[in-house]
């Protein structure tokens, strides 16, 4: 029992450091966009402290969750402009997702036409940011308003997890989609496993 305790004692004393400096990167980001969204006329939404909410974004962030920043134009309202951002958060994951996945498939060697390629990739974009909209979790949302147009920022979180199982049937489902499945479902079904099983590793 007391070497149990003198090893646990010991993690602590190896892990403190680690988290203080995190915390202090967090708080330190959180100020730097604190400045930013001042200095471009946002306000907040959140009750509360903004740096204390955007730290706490940053810490996610730091532990392993997908950070997108989901903005909007000018809407003619606040809802508007708000379902707008969220909309734009859930298409640029899909376009980076897209293009990690065409980089992959490129390394990989896959015998694809440019054509093919193009509608694989295009299919999976529609069909993961249809899925990750769900996955989307808001964790600081700001505003602006002039002359009666509103702009919205949305700091989003996706957490790893449900972001891979949400790659995994987008993909599935593409490659189904284009006929491919047959021939090139093993392939992608390994390296999607890959990634899945490091996030749940991650996240634990």
């Amino acid at each position: 029992m007391k070497k149990l305790i003198t090893l646990w004692a010991a993690a602590l004393v190896v892990l403190a450091p680690l988290c203080a400096k995190s915390a202090n990167d967090a708080r330190k980001q959180a100020k730097a966009a604190e400045r930013t969204l001042k200095k471009d006329g946002f306000k907040p939404y959140e009750l509360g402290a903004v740096t204390t909410n955007l730290e706490k974004y940053f810490q996610k962030v730091d532990a392993g969750c997908t950070p997108i920043l989901g903005t909007s134009g000018p809407c003619i309202t606040e809802n508007l402009a708000k379902m707008t951002a969220l909309a734009n958060a859930a298409n640029e994951y899909a376009i980076m997702q897209g293009g990690d996945v065409r980089g992959r498939l490129i390394s990989e060697g896959a015998n694809l036409s440019g054509q093919q390629m193009d509608n694989l990739i295009a299919s999976f974009e529609r069909l993961i940011e249809k899925n990750i909209r769900g996955e989307l979790v808001p964790c600081a949302s700001f505003y602006k308003e002039r002359g009666g147009m509103y702009q919205v920022r949305v700091y989003c979180i996706v957490d790893e997890d449900a972001a891979a199982r949400a790659r995994r049937h987008a993909m599935e489902t593409a490659l189904e989609e284009q006929a491919l499945a047959e021939e090139y479902g093993s392939l992608v079904s390994d390296w999607i496993s890959e990634g899945f099983d490091k996030a749940s590793v991650r996240s634990e």
